[in-house]
């Protein structure tokens, strides 16, 4: 898998990846991303690209998985209830829109992109939430070695995960 920034070229596809996800989570009886204003939207991967935290992930040339990834502070992640952060650290990774395209659901293409993604960036503080019903990406981040920390106040509330990255989660090579 090749993982990289994405291109605004991508736009569609991204999007179209994303409306899939949101099929999903709806026939999994989830409200993740089933909001009037349509969240995640061409708007949110758009910023996303001008901000340079949209990435994808490419099989045979072809976009297959995205995640946004936020290297920086968010209050949402301070106002953690009901547990706390493993390690209080104040900069971190934060990955959210993360979504797979319907043709690569349940191969693990998912697993491969964050592992991709946190052995590309030098962390080793990596977050992430989740609704309490997407039962994948919560057995997704537990097989990566996230650990579940508490609820955040995302979108009313989300489970919120963590990982600290070992030493050996390093790339040795990377394109920029």
């Amino acid at each position: 898998m090749e993982i990289r920034l994405a291109h605004p070229n991508e736009l569609g596809q991204i999007t179209s990846i994303l409306e899939e996800a949101k099929a999903f989570l709806a026939a999994s009886v989830s409200s993740q991303w089933q909001g009037e204003n349509g969240y995640p939207n061409q708007e949110d991967v758009f910023e996303d690209i001008i901000e340079n935290r949209a990435y994808v992930g490419l099989m045979e040339g072809k976009v297959v998985a995205y995640a946004a990834v936020y290297l920086d502070n968010q209050a949402e992640y301070n106002a953690i209830y009901d547990g706390k952060w493993k390690h209080d650290n104040y900069l971190y990774v934060t990955f959210h829109r993360i979504a797979v395209s319907n043709q690569y659901r349940g191969q693990q293409v998912v697993q491969t992109f964050l592992q991709g993604l946190i052995e590309g960036h030098k962390g080793p503080d990596f977050r992430c939430d989740t609704h309490e019903l997407n039962k994948p990406m919560q057995h997704i981040l537990e097989k990566l070695g996230f650990v579940y920390c508490g609820k955040v106040p995302i979108d009313g509330e989300r489970l919120a995960y963590q990982k600290i990255k070992h030493k050996s989660e390093t790339s040795l090579y990377q394109e920029i």
